[in-house]
This record gives structure tokens, C-alpha cells and sequence, in this order.
């Protein structure tokens, strides 16, 4: 009796906290593609298109990681299961933002030789993240993706009655 009190507590509590996070992940996208249009209206009046765009071009990642995360979230309060490929996608994507962003910040100047070993160590990490994707994906094509259906206890012993008959 107490154990199914505090089950169902903690149920509900999971739940709303699931919901707290897919509010938090929407007030997030919200405010980024807010910055998106900010960076690109300072590209505009500052006049340096090319760098301005690549810095919107990063914020803009950041709002590929967020639908990646709600995406998983829909997923995950619909059937209960996370998929893993999320966190090798939000890596992947990740690390895409950093090569993009890491000719952005030197201002447009030669590329110094540090950032040149920083460049190369974060397209290494985005290869070996790409194959762990792949690996991971690949696993899953063979196996039913779908979520079995949750049943409480109580629909479980009636169904079983019925299929029992």
C-alpha cells in the first residue's frame, strides 16, 4: 500500500519535472532565435556580413541542439524511452558549432597555430562522436524503435484475465 503511494509519487513527480524541462527547453529556443535575429541584425549594421553571419550561424546551432533535446522529450513523455543517439547528435552538433565559431574569433586573422591543434583535436572528437553515432543508429535499425505500451498493474491483471478466456 505504501509502496504504491510513493511510486505513484514519485511518478508524478518525474512527470512534472519532465514537464519543467520541456517548458524550460521552449522558453530556451525562444530566447535563441531571438539572438539569431539580434546577431543577424548587428551583421547588417555593423557591415561585416561574413563574420556576423557565421556568428549567427552559431546561435543557430544552438537552436538545433534545443529542437534535438525537445525532440527527445516529446519522445520521452510519450513512451517512456530516451534514445541515446540524442546525446551523440547534441555532441555532434556541438562540435560543428565549435569549427564554425573558431575562424570567427580570431576576427578574421591567420588562424594562430594553438587554434590550428585545437581545430584538428575538435574534428578528431567530431569523427570519432560521428562513428559512435553511426555504431549506435546502426544497432537500433534492426530492433522495433516504437515504445511498448506502459499498462499499470491493474490494466496488466486485466488484460491478462481477458486473453486468458
Amino acid at each position: 500500500m505504501f509502496n504504491d503511494r510513493f511510486n505513484n509519487a514519485l511518478r508524478i513527480l518525474n512527470y512534472t519535472l519532465h514537464l519543467f524541462i520541456a517548458f524550460a527547453l521552449a522558453a530556451a529556443s525562444v530566447l535563441i532565435m531571438i539572438q539569431f535575429s539580434r546577431d543577424v541584425v548587428e551583421a547588417f549594421r555593423e557591415h561585416i556580413l561574413a563574420a556576423g553571419f557565421l556568428h549567427a550561424l552559431g546561435t543557430l546551432f544552438i537552436v538545433w541542439v534545443l529542437s534535438a533535446l525537445i525532440s527527445a522529450e516529446i519522445t520521452y513523455m510519450r513512451s517512456g524511452i530516451f534514445h541515446v543517439e540524442v546525446f551523440f547528435e547534441v555532441a555532434m552538433i556541438t562540435l560543428l558549432r565549435q569549427l564554425i565559431l573558431i575562424p570567427v574569433k580570431g576576427g578574421g586573422e591567420t588562424i594562430q597555430p594553438e587554434d590550428l591543434v585545437f581545430y584538428a583535436m575538435i574534428s578528431g572528437a567530431l569523427l570519432a562522436t560521428g562513428i559512435a553515432y553511426f555504431l549506435v543508429a546502426r544497432s537500433q535499425l534492426g530492433t522495433d524503435r516504437q515504445a511498448p505500451r506502459r499498462l499499470d498493474d491493474d490494466q496488466a491483471n486485466d488484460h491478462s484475465l481477458r486473453n486468458s478466456r
